[in-house]
């Protein structure tokens, strides 16, 4: 890690800048264009045809950095990260274990193809997936929990790379990768029980009263037979609103932006909180809100359970019309 360099810039131009120096840049898209250089290491906007970073960094190019590590990055994630750490060659790979003494080549020579997989799953189609029963699943639930969260500056990203390292090489990073594990069963356990005694259907419309978990990615219920994930059939609950005990606040979500749009119309849900704000005579930015596929009531404003009825009504009118 002594001689890796990791720069974190939002601005397109630094970026640029930055790449003619000599930096790799790894998943840095601004607004669909794409900044890369000869590995090409972006999977969004004009570059989306390609695999995964993570994927492509491990299979194809583990190591290619490893005399010059210096990199550049617009946000953190397991996907980008996992790509640095790959090119330069901070990772387990059968490759590294030739050179290594034969009791550190168990370890060192992993193959954590499975893994980058996995992280590519949960990258660009997350929803309905249960983690831990992923290859190598609850690794990545240990790095999200411990260096995923809000991270959003260059020491950050220093710290998930070793992260990585850390979680697949250091018997003692063994009882975070338990924890992981044990804490995402809890929460699909306590988010299924949600569903089963607070949970009621009202068309396509799911209300979870006083949800003690946030799990909308179970609610959801993936229908693998019915149809595709971009497909309101696709999907048992394909909306889901929650009442949250405790917070008394509502949430909102749909799977996906084209399932959302199917339902709704075009903006998904931006119909729904101005419908609710025009019910309500609440002004639009301090009332209900959110994106297309996700958003709730105003904060700190308590909810009811008359209003999360209220909610379900706004959404099956709108889906008649």
């Amino acid at each position: 890690m002594a001689n890796i360099t990791i720069a974190f810039s939002k601005d397109i131009e630094t970026v640029k800048n930055m790449v003619a120096q000599g930096f790799c840049p790894v998943e840095c898209s601004f607004g669909g264009v794409s900044v890369v250089d000869e590995l090409e290491l972006d999977h969004h906007g004009e570059k989306s045809h390609l695999e995964s970073v993570a994927i492509r960094a491990y299979r194809d190019f583990f190591g290619k950095r490893a005399e010059d590590p210096r990199f550049v990055i617009n946000h953190i994630d397991a996907d980008s990260i996992f790509a640095v750490a790959s090119l330069a060659g901070l990772l387990p790979h059968p490759e590294v274990a030739k050179s290594m003494p034969a009791y550190m080549q168990k370890t060192w020579g992993q193959d954590l193809m499975p893994l980058a997989e996995t992280i590519a799953i949960m990258d660009t189609d997350p929803i309905g997936r249960d983690i831990i029963a992923m290859p190598m699943g609850a690794i990545l639930a240990a790095w999200n929990a411990l260096f995923g969260a809000n991270a959003n500056d260059e020491l950050s990203a220093y710290a998930a790379v070793e992260g990585f390292r850390r979680l697949l090489t250091q018997p003692s990073a063994r009882v975070f990768v338990a924890a992981a594990e044990n804490a995402e069963n809890e929460r699909r356990e306590a988010a299924l029980k949600d569903l089963r005694e607070r949970g009621k259907k009202d068309g396509k419309v799911m209300a979870i009263i006083q949800s003690r978990v946030f799990g909308f990615d179970v609610w959801y219920g993936r229908n693998v037979e019915a149809g595709a994930p971009n497909e309101a059939r696709g999907w048992d609950n394909p909306i889901v609103v929650s009442w949250l005990e405790g917070a008394e606040n509502i949430t909102m979500a749909c799977p996906n932006k084209a399932v959302a749009e199917e339902l709704l119309g075009e903006g998904g849900l931006m119909n729904v909180f101005k419908a609710l704000n025009e019910a309500y005579g609440l002004a639009e930015g301090s009332g209900f809100g959110g994106r297309e596929t996700i958003g709730g009531s105003p904060r700190g404003c308590k909810m009811t359970e008359a209003d999360l009825a209220k909610a379900v009504s706004v959404i099956n009118q709108l889906m008649k019309k």
